[in-house]
């Protein structure tokens, strides 16, 4: 009777699945034997359902290709939703298998049951109900698995009803007929409307969100900034590297009404996921320019700052290439920002070098970047942490960037990191707060963490980040509901799961502790450090008021 269940396997692997997280369950048994005697797919047992999800999906964020995610019946499936939200709006291909008991049984007081028929609701790109009696048919499932990749990429939901024995004899060989892998079909466009555009316009203005490293659309980029388009790149673009005004947040934060004014531009084209910057959004939605086209495959319509005026259905690289040998009038706008750029620059380093005497936050994060290998990858939680990244910036060292920024949940950050680090052997940094790091502990739960990570720990004893931005800092509420201070360390987390620990409570500490943190090792390693809230707070707000 379950059977059909291999045939899944089978044909996941065949679409290119190479990789699957199962969490531990009865009912799942049929999809845990299928998917382990696979040998095409390798499997991870994670115990912990909503730690294997966002570990799935930082495995596929690396991949670009889908990683299958299966657990047994009941709450189960409902402990993977933050990871698939945060894979749905950060487009990022998850396959996820749902073990069920039989249908007939829902709402008749069977154990370990709910309605997991579209479960997942508008979170995921489609949902199936897999019905092993009625054998769904092998196109269907191939057709269905497609939706994870294209028109673009993000998780898809098979629901599978099992019913007893759930033990049987899985072995004999199944055939099915070899079906072709995914084709990525794109349309043609014309891209004339933008070229009319560029043709009367001065102020030209590129803006990348979040997006995947790809080498080709990187170097198109730097070839359209050398056409005086001025690129504006978000810290995990992964297309940084472009950007001619690498501290946009700074600048739009800091810089006067007249600076501003200047900036202004008349024509964009935006590209890519959301953009870290609040400053940077709030200023766009004031911008009313000429012209401002979206590129986009998904049918939603995103218009984050309220003014695109054309859409443009198409593969990003292939619109951008179309631009390389166009011809439009030269401008000095890029190269103005690009002296804005300079002087943001210089006006950091100032503040650093005056504020790196007292142990605070804002400047060892800077000092956690200069210091980060060549080559290498970094992964940032939520919340304060990801706020220090995008102010101070990447160095130029070819580091890609990662952060849960579809729904900037802090609850699975270590999780996605560890699942990152598994699929390479790239040196990965995970730069995370206390209160993410502590809410995701069960992320080294498992037999899978890679002696390829490190952790820098950012511990001030609570929610620090409502002490950095306006509005909880000033209401009496702030200490109990928003700071949320607590004593914990990761010293005995640390012991229990076998990891290389170090605390620094002082720049002389943490430098030490640097020396030989990237040292090739056995085991993860953790640099855990300690600040005081307060000071770091105060510091944080004085670097806010750097007038440009």
């Amino acid at each position: 009777m379950n059977n059909p269940v291999k045939i899944l396997a089978k044909i996941c692997s065949q679409f290119g699945i190479e990789h699957a997280v199962i969490c531990p369950g009865s009912r799942s048994a049929p999809l845990v034997f299928a998917f382990n005697r696979n040998k095409n797919i390798k499997t991870y047992s994670i115990i912990d359902e909503r730690s294997a999800a966002y570990m799935a999906l930082g495995m596929a964020q690396q991949l670009q290709k889908p990683v299958a995610l299966i657990c047994t019946s009941g709450t189960a499936a409902l402990n993977f939703y933050p990871a698939i939200a945060e894979a749905f709006y950060q487009k990022i291909p998850l396959v996820i298998l749902t073990a069920d008991r039989p249908l007939e049984l829902l709402n008749q007081q069977d154990g370990q049951m709910i309605n997991q028929v579209n479960v997942f609701g508008n979170h995921v790109r489609g949902s199936l109900n897999f019905d092993s009696i009625l054998r769904t048919s092998h196109s269907e499932l191939r057709t269905f698995l497609n939706k994870s990749m294209f028109p673009v990429m993000g998780p898809v939901h098979i629901n599978v009803p099992l019913v007893e024995p759930l033990y049987e004899n899985l072995e004999e060989e199944i055939l099915i007929e070899n079906l072709e892998k995914p084709l990525n079909i794109f349309g043609d466009f014309d891209n004339k409307n933008i070229i009319d555009a560029l043709q009367q316009t001065q102020k030209r203005v590129i803006i990348i969100g979040q997006n995947l490293p790809n080498q080709e659309l990187l170097a198109t980029l730097k070839e359209l900034a050398k056409k005086d388009f001025a690129i504006l790149a978000d810290v995990v673009s992964n297309q940084h590297e472009s950007s001619v005004l690498k501290h946009f947040d700074f600048l739009v934060s800091q810089a006067n009404i007249e600076t501003l004014q200047v900036l202004e531009p008349d024509f964009i084209i935006s590209l890519g996921g959301p953009v870290l910057s609040k400053a940077l959004k709030l200023w766009l939605k004031k911008q009313k320019p000429k012209y401002h086209f979206r590129i986009q495959q998904d049918e939603t319509l995103v218009d984050t700052y309220n003014n695109v005026t054309e859409y443009i259905y198409g593969n990003n690289i292939e619109v951008l290439k179309s631009l390389v040998n166009a011809e439009f009038s030269s401008s000095t706008y890029a190269e103005y920002l690009g002296l804005m750029e300079l002087k943001s620059q210089r006006k950091i380093a100032e503040f650093i070098n005056q504020n790196n005497v007292e142990f605070n936050e804002l400047v060892t994060v800077n000092f956690v970047l200069k210091n980060l290998p060549k080559n290498s990858q970094l992964q940032i939680a939520n919340s304060a942490s990801i706020r220090y990244v995008s102010y101070i910036g990447l160095p130029d060292k070819n580091i890609t960037a990662f952060c849960n920024r579809g729904t900037s949940g802090i609850d699975g950050c270590t999780s996605t990191a560890i699942g990152a680090a598994n699929m390479t052997k790239e040196i990965v940094t995970l730069i995370t707060g206390d209160l993410a790091f502590f809410y995701d502990r069960n992320a080294f739960w498992n037999n899978f963490v890679p002696n390829n990570l490190r952790i820098i720990l950012l511990n001030n004893h609570g929610a620090g980040i409502f002490n950095l931005i306006d509005g909880p800092n000033s209401q009496p509420e702030l200490e109990e509901f928003f700071l949320t201070k607590h004593k914990l360390n990761a010293k005995n987390l640390a012991a229990e799961n076998g990891l290389s620990y170090n605390l620094c409570k002082n720049n002389d500490e943490f430098a030490n502790a640097l020396a030989t943190f990237y040292d090739v090792s056995e085991q993860a390693k953790i640099i855990e450090l300690s600040f005081d809230m307060d000071k770091s707070a105060a510091i944080f707000k004085a670097f806010k008021k750097i007038e440009l």
